[in-house]
């Protein structure tokens, strides 16, 4: 039986040879086998744990997503919408500040997310899709904070939100209307209202880690690798006034979830081309979500 010991030198005893197809190998076998144990460890033994999942994530009870146009919910914040989507004491509400017009689609587009909502478990009272003239879906146009701002108290105020998910100032893709999306929340709505809920920002990356699946997740569990191994290692606390883990999540979405992620895309049938196939295999997000906390 082969001992790491034995395949280390007989690793090194390669590098010498110059045999890079072997080194080649093993490295994508190590990241594979590693990235496959992180994802089943998350996924699954630590899914509920408070250092990984914050108490302030677990105990909202209305919790509203807010993004620019329909497909976001599910190419970028599945793992975060479908987060508790068993739980009947959580309300789940989707908020699309856009028809995702700019093709001329607008009609439709409404109409699939609407499908959308239905395979995400949220009920058709709380998946609203606007059509303002301040907020058009245009590449090259950013959209007024100040708008964003009253929208997005009117329905916080109005479902009595007790926490705000959202894009961070990099869009996840880079959009325009996205980043338009996080500042209107974050530098107005956040900071005019001191008492506004906790909002949680998706975490951008760049395009070789974006298209990296579960292998970026070695990557990813960097920040949280002591809570990572305190959440094996010892029980799980008990929640306090202050959340001390607050600061930022990761949410790994099990096997069925990410079916369930699948199937709601899948209602985008104008998006639905050959490349979307292969994001929905390659992309980090449509995997996992780690967020971090801006307001």
């Amino acid at each position: 039986m082969a001992t790491p010991t034995r395949l280390f030198r007989s690793l090194l005893r390669r590098v010498r040879r110059h045999d890079w197809r072997c080194l080649i190998a093993y490295s994508a076998l190590i990241l594979l086998s590693v990235s496959i144990f992180l994802y089943l460890l998350l996924a699954y033994y630590l899914a509920g744990d408070p250092r990984l999942v914050p108490h302030t994530i677990q105990q909202a009870r209305n919790v509203l997503l807010v993004t620019a146009h329909p497909d976001d919910e599910t190419l970028f914040f599945s793992p975060t919408i479908l987060h508790a989507h068993d739980n009947p004491e959580v309300t789940r509400s989707l908020l699309v500040l856009s028809t995702g017009d700019y093709h001329g689609q607008g009609d439709i587009r409404k109409a699939e997310i609407e499908r959308s909502c239905a395979a995400l478990g949220i009920s058709s009272a709380r998946c609203v899709v606007l059509e303002h003239g301040a907020l058009q879906d245009n590449p090259k146009k950013w959209w007024r904070q100040d708008v964003i701002q009253d929208i997005v108290a009117h329905y916080v105020h109005m479902w009595k939100v007790d926490l705000i998910f959202t894009f961070d100032n990099g869009g996840v893709s880079g959009h325009i209307n996205h980043r338009a999306v996080s500042a209107g929340i974050r530098r107005k709505y956040a900071e005019d209202f001191p008492h506004a809920p906790p909002v949680y920002a998706l975490q951008s990356t760049f395009l070789l880690r974006k298209y990296s699946s579960l292998i970026d997740l070695i990557l990813t569990s960097v920040p949280f690798t002591w809570r990572i191994g305190a959440a094996i290692l010892t029980a799980a606390p008990a929640p306090t006034g202050h959340d001390i883990y607050g600061n930022r999540a990761l949410l790994v979405s099990p096997w069925q979830t990410y079916l369930t992620a699948r199937t709601a895309f899948s209602q985008h049938d104008s998006q639905y081309s050959w490349d979307r196939v292969l994001y929905l295999v390659v992309s980090r997000y449509m995997w996992f979500n780690n967020l971090y906390r801006i307001a």
